[in-house]
């Protein structure tokens, strides 16, 4: 499958290599020119990721950075893992606003669609499905699939020695059924454990808890 993730940070950057060793075509999209270039270089700045890891995918060209925006069409899978920063204690959604609006102009009928910051409960679909839908003009349910899966769940820290990213439980979550055997399907193939529950406002709430 064709993938783009979408933001390069600590949980982007690794989610993407382990996506490209997994066999799929991966491009990693950051609006950062200056890590782009890091990227490009091989250079990891990401404890989960050591460079050799990095240089391996984009030899084998499995794996890409860019910040071109044109770089995103025809994906089957989008993952966005843009920062949601604290402000005044509640996430601030305006990178995932932002970079819901670039995807949805490359989304394509069949294509699935994952979020996977810390948000509210309710984000991914009174947000994220709303951006989307305006932007594309394809209704989600019925033209492409959606999900919640948040970045973290029992895991401790970046770089932590107890759980390895691919040995990380990993909650996943859709709109419909169809949407979450897409989410859980895409990942059971990066992670080790996948942990369905029943809609994304679950997955949400237990992001927040967790």
């Amino acid at each position: 499958m064709q993938v783009v993730v979408a933001g390069q940070g600590y949980v982007g950057l690794p989610l993407a290599v382990r996506a490209a060793e997994a066999g799929h075509r991966v491009v990693g999209y950051d609006v950062d020119t200056h890590r782009v270039q890091q990227l490009t270089a091989g250079q990891s700045y990401v404890e989960d990721v050591a460079s050799s890891r990095l240089r391996a995918v984009l030899d084998s060209g499995a794996s890409s950075a860019t910040a071109d925006t044109e770089a995103l069409a025809g994906f089957d899978v989008a993952l966005i893992t843009v920062p949601t920063p604290l402000r005044d204690g509640v996430p601030d959604l305006a990178y995932v606003e932002s970079c819901a609006r670039t995807l949805g102009e490359h989304l394509r009928p069949g294509a699935t669609m994952v979020l996977e910051p810390t948000t509210y409960p309710g984000a991914t679909e009174e947000l994220l499905l709303r951006i989307l839908e305006k932007a594309s003009g394809f209704k989600g349910g019925v033209d492409f699939l959606a999900g919640f899966s948040p970045e973290r769940i029992a895991r401790i820290a970046p770089g932590s020695k107890r759980w390895s990213f691919e040995g990380t439980p990993k909650l996943v979550s859709g709109i419909d059924a169809k949407s979450l055997d897409a989410v859980k399907g895409f990942h059971d193939g990066i992670f080790q454990t996948t942990v369905p529950v029943s809609e994304p406002k679950v997955a949400e709430l237990l992001n927040l808890i967790g």
